[in-house]
């Protein structure tokens, strides 16, 4: 009888766990996702990464706009003027008594010759910082495709705990199905029927509790993947095989951050930063040197003032008598009468006053009450901050992978000391189960024997996950893959 237990115990077992892993993937609301699907779609949704796509964006733009500024500049204006009354010919620079408008139009143009390498240093620096951006959005993504693993592993945990709840409560309630027939024939005391009705409320409260973990993980995970369509999660198992933890990790934590140091989109940001700052002194130097600019100008104008003339006769004028030898002569003039025939046509008129010129125009800094001076010292403060914050960059990646590399270390020693104490948990456990069916023991011993198991294989489970994702911190900061 005591045999025909344990079978029925491992084949009840191993049926109620690929019937529990069913039950988990079984909702109907469920998307079912991959690891790698469910990085994808964290990263598409993902605020904070949609801000620094929008931050490369920006320095693209401004890279762009220090290039463009090579390109001379050129204005073109219009100038449109009434005046009523008294009013000054703009073509005979006399006042007549009538209403004068007046058009003006011009183009000037202006390009840099020399400003001290400014725009080639200032075009330097934005493309330094255009691939500080780009390497800080690298590291977004790469940080928040680690977040999803961590809440993978942490659906994948919940899963496999929920599981042997599941499973040690069906194991409890055919306890109970044996016992009852044993109490009714007479073989045991009801008190033993009682107590693993009491066990068996006390692990449906534990399946309760862990579906309550299970749920949380997979909020955390929906959280993390921000889309509105995915109200529930059903993640595919991947492969995680058992951890060789006494193998050790393949490398040591020094030559992990000699590798991190070279690869880490952190460090490589901070460092192009620090070139960065060191143009931002060259730019601040250009003070310093003289600007030399070159510049042209096309102008032109129009007024009704301007009028056709046409030719109208002649007209005599006497301007009195001239004596000559007691002879007077009479002085008459004949002049030849204009009249207005209209006004000059516009372009005509623009045709008839273009003017144009072009020149050179140098600015050579005398005194600016020190303000390039004082440029220049910011701009070293700022580079020395660039130093410094590559230097704690530097400092956190290597405090960062210490703690990884001792935190791995401890899983894969609580790992190992869980798997031993399950090991022998589970021979206990089955010669008290023996034993509490023959009724050699009383329940409080089978239960806690029963309890204990079930805390180790918990325990030993939720080591397994932390190890397996403390490895994969350390595979990040090498710039492994991080799907399995």
């Amino acid at each position: 009888m005591k045999f025909s237990l344990l079978i029925l115990t491992g084949i009840t077992l191993l049926t109620f766990q690929g019937k529990a892993q069913n039950a988990i993937q079984a909702s109907e609301n469920e998307s079912k996702l991959s690891l790698q699907e469910a990085i994808n779609i964290a990263l598409k949704n993902n605020i904070s990464v949609k801000q620094s796509e929008n931050q490369l964006l920006l320095s693209d733009l401004q890279l762009k706009q220090s290039k463009d500024n090579r390109l001379p500049i050129a204005n073109g204006s219009i100038n449109e003027s009434f005046n009523f009354g008294r009013s000054l010919d703009p073509f005979t620079n006399t006042y007549v008594e009538k209403n004068i408008n007046y058009n003006s139009l011009s183009v000037n143009a202006n390009v840099t010759i020399f400003n001290g390498f400014l725009l080639r240093n200032t075009i330097l620096q934005n493309d330094l910082l255009l691939k500080a951006t780009q390497l800080d959005l690298q590291a977004m993504r790469e940080n928040i495709s680690l977040q999803v693993v961590l809440a993978y592993l942490n659906i994948l945990n919940a899963q496999d705990i929920l599981v042997i709840s599941q499973t040690q409560t069906q194991i409890t309630a055919l306890q109970i199905q044996r016992t009852d027939k044993l109490v009714q024939a007479g073989s045991l005391p009801q008190s033993n029927l009682l107590d693993l009705k009491a066990q068996l409320a006390t692990e449906e409260t534990t399946v309760i509790n862990n579906q309550s973990t299970l749920d949380l993980a997979k909020l955390s995970l929906i959280q993390l993947l921000n889309d509105k369509n995915i109200t529930d999660v059903a993640v595919e198992r991947v492969s995680l095989p058992v951890p060789a933890t006494s193998q050790g990790y393949d490398e040591t934590a020094s030559k992990i951050f000699e590798i991190a140091e070279k690869s880490q989109p952190t460090i490589k940001a901070a460092d192009l930063r620090i070139q960065g700052a060191m143009k931002g002194i060259d730019i601040a130097r250009a003070g310093f040197l003289p600007t030399i600019s070159a510049g042209a100008n096309l102008g032109a104008n129009q007024s009704n003032a301007q009028k056709i003339y046409r030719q109208d006769g002649t007209t005599s004028s006497n301007l009195g008598t001239v004596n000559v030898s007691g002879v007077d002569y009479p002085l008459v003039v004949t002049q030849t009468k204009f009249v207005e025939d209209g006004t000059v046509a516009y372009f005509q008129q623009l045709k008839n006053t273009a003017n144009y010129g072009f020149g050179f125009n140098a600015t050579i800094p005398i005194f600016s009450r020190f303000l390039n001076k004082n440029r220049v010292a910011q701009a070293k403060i700022q580079k020395s901050n660039a130093d410094l914050s590559a230097l704690q960059a530097r400092q956190t990646l290597r405090q960062n992978i210490e703690q990884a590399y001792t935190n791995m270390n401890n899983a894969a020693k609580r790992f190992d000391a869980l798997t031993i104490q399950v090991t022998a948990l589970e021979e206990s456990f089955r010669a008290a189960e023996s034993r509490f069916g023959a009724g050699a023991i009383d329940f409080v011993n089978y239960s806690l024997q029963k309890t204990n198991l079930d805390k180790a294989r918990g325990n030993q489970i939720q080591a397994k996950y932390d190890f397996i994702f403390r490895t994969k911190i350390l595979d990040y900061y090498q710039n492994k893959p991080l799907t399995f």
